[in-house]
């Protein structure tokens, strides 16, 4: 049995964001009811199409849920959602603040419902503040959370955001983890709450300790292999192949110089502690450069871990797809797709009980569960019938 198994949500979130959030608390066995507009359902259903007609992008953010259609903007619509909300534990949402309110679908309608229920809303900037009324996406939060400067490598003169939408997905972790946190405290004393995450706040709790440092020191941190301030805690290239290694437990350095043969260089005084590695950086990054050129990056791993020094490849995407520790794991699964075949997506992060949970099924299509839902909700066929004639539903 799966933890969050009997546990309902009310997802009432588009795009990535929050709709990532929600499919984790799937993953974990919850019914999580996606409330799509029968207007083409979630814009998120359009990004990076793929000929066959998949998504990439819907399908990496909402498998395992059940879809619904339903016209919030009728009367008939809002009630729809007010009986689900009535019947489920868990309401999350992602609206531009002001939508949701104008919706009547913020926190006090819906508790005046469901004075048990968690009602998570994931914003822009958080809900204080002279920006708090605004709408967000990854990039501007990479941007007004430090990150992309963060990322830039010393001496750059512009901001160097990620390729990956990094914010989002920080923001979809806190945002399941703080959920998790009410459903808790609801267990406990049987009191729901409000919970708000944002993707500024998410951004900055990802680089905690820079910041924290950049507090007490000044110093801010800087990306790239050029902006790493240990040369042993950074990226190398060997004859084939880029990898990573790790080190920041002293007694690792005598080890690294024993790999690369040179044992000498231990007790040279230019490197012997952490501060002269730091102030002869660059002399250090040119040796290890020179040594790990000469073997394959498959030797340098086996040396590397063979004395427990912390290492690994510099995986692009394909190599992940191939590669043993990930499949393993069950970092990937093929997931099939009705009608389009079979997609490989990440799969669920966490283990329970040694092994992920399974991935029940791929994002729905749009609607594919609304009689389904409707008739749960104690709606008759011909109320059904109705609805969809007054194209409150698709």
């Amino acid at each position: 049995m799966l933890p969050l198994e009997g546990v309902r949500v009310c997802d009432l979130t588009i795009a990535q964001f929050g709709a990532h959030a929600t499919m984790m608390l799937a993953d974990m066995g919850a019914e999580v009811i996606k409330i799509e507009s029968p207007r083409g359902g979630d814009p998120g259903r359009g990004v990076a199409l793929q000929p066959n007609g998949v998504s990439p992008f819907f399908q990496a953010h909402n498998r395992g849920k059940k879809s619904v259609t339903v016209n919030l903007r009728r009367p008939e619509g809002k009630e729809i959602v007010l009986r689900l909300a009535a019947r489920s534990e868990i309401f999350v949402q992602s609206w531009k603040p002001g939508v949701i309110e104008r919706l009547e679908l913020d926190y006090a309608p819906i508790r005046s419902t469901n004075p048990a229920i968690v009602y998570a809303s994931a914003t822009g900037f958080g809900p204080r503040g002279p920006r708090a009324h605004l709408a967000a996406m990854d990039m501007v939060a990479q941007a007004a959370g430090g990150f992309a400067w963060a990322n830039s490598p010393p001496g750059a003169e512009e901001p160097n955001p990620a390729g990956p939408t990094i914010a989002d997905q920080a923001g979809s972790l806190v945002l399941a983890y703080g959920i998790l946190a009410a459903y808790v405290h609801r267990l406990r004393t049987g009191e729901g709450q409000q919970v708000d995450v944002s993707l500024l706040g998410s951004q900055m709790t990802m680089q905690a300790w820079n910041i924290a440092s950049f507090f007490l020191g000044g110093e801010q941190v800087r990306g790239g292999r050029a902006g790493a301030n240990s040369p042993i805690f950074t990226l190398y290239r060997a004859s084939d192949g880029w990898f990573g290694i790790a080190i920041i437990d002293e007694r690792q350095w005598p080890l690294l110089c024993q790999v690369i043969g040179q044992p000498g260089l231990a007790g040279d005084s230019r490197f012997n502690g952490r501060a002269p590695r730091e102030a002869n950086r660059a002399a250090l990054t040119a040796i290890l450069e020179k040594a790990f050129a000469r073997g394959t990056r498959a030797e340098w791993l086996a040396a590397l871990e063979a004395h427990d020094i912390p290492c690994g490849p510099a995986n692009t995407y394909a190599d992940l797809a191939s590669d043993p520790q990930v499949r393993a794991n069950g970092y990937l699964v093929d997931v099939e797709v009705p009608g389009a075949g079979t997609l490989t997506e990440v799969g669920p992060p966490v283990a329970l009980g040694g092994r992920p949970p399974p991935v029940r099924s791929a994002a729905p299509e749009l609607g594919q569960h609304t009689e389904q839902v409707l008739l749960d909700l104690g709606y008759g066929w011909e109320e059904i019938a109705r609805l969809r004639e007054g194209r409150v539903i698709l």
